[in-house]
Order: structure tokens, then sequence, then C-alpha cells
């Protein structure tokens, strides 16, 4: 019989895809036979005649899972899902379909790492809280929570009472995106207070800036731009936003590292200073792309300058503001195809995690 293990955070986006990649992929490592499944998640991706988690693309092709695409993605939020289950044969329908397909993928399986959606209670008004689940599929909890001391022993031990009321074990807790400058008095008196109630600290894992900065695509997709120039530079990463809203001569005191520029299409002088920064000061400041906002194309001369060179340009319809607005709303999420993103989880996982002690702590 497969040991469960389930993964799931105190809130949304505190490194959850993160610390299973890493996870699934040292339990493979050590050479268990390992299934993969994320119970309920987003309608990302079609998938034959459904549609699926991007998380389950992300982890068969990361850590080479062999199991059913569809099982390791059994129900999605698709609109109008949270409507059609409120009625308990809905629930319960639903709920059915989950185990039915961790069955298929459990089958001949050492291990199965579950991925949960946000914290403990999420998906309760539909009946598939996370909590709910590990206790259907006999799966052991292991938390993550971010950096920090107040917040992260608050939420963790919140947590870890929702799942005592469902009597799921919680294996231990996991602290992520730690600061370097925090990382000692993190992991000396977090420690201690988790253990003192009863939580395993299964490690700490460094805040890592690349792995939570977002690539031109998408930014692309984010935006619905025109892509007018540069399609090569779709993976670069963007390491700042800098608005374009200020004299030439100031702007250039702004570029510096992986900066994407957002100006109104119009303004010329900040698109041409931009340009040339680029290639006189190549090796300080490297032009990740640039928004081009009002629904305003370059003039045909600026344009030709444009597509003379690699940088990657798009149009767009909003105006500066709306479109920084939304790019720092932007949650950046892990692609399938993003290689070094995921080498980068894989490395700092091993290197961070006591994966010996959750193999311990599983039996």
């Amino acid at each position: 019989m497969a040991k469960n293990l389930f993964i799931t955070a105190t809130r949304p986006n505190e490194g959850t895809t993160a610390v299973t990649i890493g996870l699934t992929h040292a339990l493979c490592k050590r050479n268990f036979n390992v299934g993969f499944i994320k119970p309920v998640g987003q309608a990302d991706l079609e998938a034959g005649k459904t549609r699926i988690d991007e998380d389950t693309l992300l982890v068969e092709r990361a850590c080479r899972v062999h199991c059913n695409i569809e099982d390791m993605s059994p129900v999605t939020l698709n609109p109008g899902f949270s409507e059609a289950m409120l009625t308990k044969v809905s629930r319960d329908a639903s709920l059915d379909k989950v185990k039915k397909a961790y069955h298929r993928v459990a089958d001949g399986k050492d291990y199965v790492v579950i991925e949960g959606t946000g914290n403990a209670s999420n998906g309760a008004v539909f009946g598939l809280s996370n909590a709910h689940i590990a206790k259907v599929l006999g799966g052991k909890i292991v938390l993550v929570a971010s950096g920090g001391i107040g917040q992260p022993i608050d939420e963790i031990l919140l947590n870890k009472r929702y799942f005592d009321h469902e009597g799921v074990e919680v294996v231990g807790a996991v602290i992520n995106k730690v600061f370097d400058k925090e990382w000692d008095r993190v992991h000396s008196i977090l420690k201690g207070i988790l253990e003192e109630n009863g939580i395993r600290f299964l490690g700490g894992i460094p805040y890592k800036p690349e792995l939570y900065q977002a690539t031109m695509m998408q930014v692309l997709e984010s935006l619905r731009g025109d892509l007018i120039n540069g399609d090569r530079g779709l993976n670069n990463r963007v390491g700042r936003v800098l608005v374009g809203a200020m004299t030439p001569h100031n702007a250039m005191e702004h570029f510096n590292g992986h900066i994407l520029l957002v100006t109104p299409g119009d303004r010329d002088d900040l698109i041409l200073s931009a340009i040339a920064s680029s290639v006189i000061h190549a090796k300080e400041f490297s032009l990740s792309g640039i928004i081009l906002t009002g629904d305003i194309y370059p003039k045909k001369t600026i344009m030709e300058i444009i597509k003379r060179t690699e940088i990657l340009t798009v149009v767009v319809k909003q105006d500066s503001f709306t479109a920084a607005t939304k790019l720092s709303q932007l949650v950046v999420k892990i692609s399938p195809w993003d290689r070094e993103k995921i080498d980068t989880i894989v490395e700092t996982v091993q290197k961070h995690l006591d994966v010996d002690q959750i193999v311990a702590a599983m039996g």
C-alpha cells in the first residue's frame, strides 16, 4: 500500500508547488516508485476531453512520474463550479471521482505525493477541503509557510488544529522564502516553538528572487498585447518594472538590472534612450522588454530602429498605470517548460529540507 504525503500551505502562494516538486524529485531519486495527484486544481490546460491543472504537467515533466495525466488532476474549478457543487449529490460525486483517480494513481506505488490548494480549510464550501481529502485518502501533512517568526507560527498552529480536528497527522512544517539576514533567527526560534507544539521543523528554504521573477511570456499573456518584435526574448526574466513617466536623462539613472520599461507608445525619447542604454551598457543593463501602452504603435522610423534589435516589444491597449498595476499583481507560476527554475528548486529543496526525516515520519 502506498504511503501518502500531502503537501499544502497555510495560505495561497506560499510555495506549495516548489516544495512538491523538490520532495517528489527527492523520493524518485531514492528509487521509490512515486505517483502524483492534485485532487482539486484550476482548469489551466486542455488534456484530451478534459482540462487539468498546470501543476500536474509541471510535476510530470520535472519529476518524470508516470501516471495518467487526467487521474493526476481529477477535479478542476471551471466557471460555475461552486454553484454546481451546492447539492450533496454533486459533492459526493466529486469526492468519489477523486478517490477513484487516487486509487489508479496509487496502484503499485511506494509513495503518492498529493498537492493541496491553499490552507487546510480551502474547498470546504463544496466538501473538498484539504483536510477532508487528506483524511479520506489517508495522507500525512507537510505544511508550507512563508519566512518570518510570528505570522508563520500562528498560521501553522491554526492549520494544525484544523487537521487535528479531522484526525489527520501533520508530519511537520517547512518555512519557505527565508531571507539570508533572517536565517539564523528563523531557524533557532521557529524550530524551538514548533517542536514545543509537537510539530517537526523540516527545514527552511532560502528566498531566491529568480524563482519569483515573471518571464516576458507571462507578461505577454497577462496583458494580452501585440508582440511586434523580439519573440526570442519570451524567456527573458523581469527584475524590475520601470514606468516611463520621466525625462530620458532621469530614466537612464534607473536603467540597471533586468528592466521592463512600460511607457506610452509615443514616448520616442524614452524608447530610444532604453535601446541606446541596452547597447552601450550591455554588461550592467539588460532590457527584458518594452511595453508600449495606450494602443499606440511606434512611428515608422522608430519601428525601423526597434526592428534592428532583438528587444522584445509589445503594444498593449491599457494605459501605463493600469498595465504597471496589473504586472505588480501578477502571480508568478513555475512553467512546465522553465527548466532553469525547476533545476534551482530541485537543488534548493534537497539541500535545505530533511527528506530522510520526512521518509522516516511516513513510516
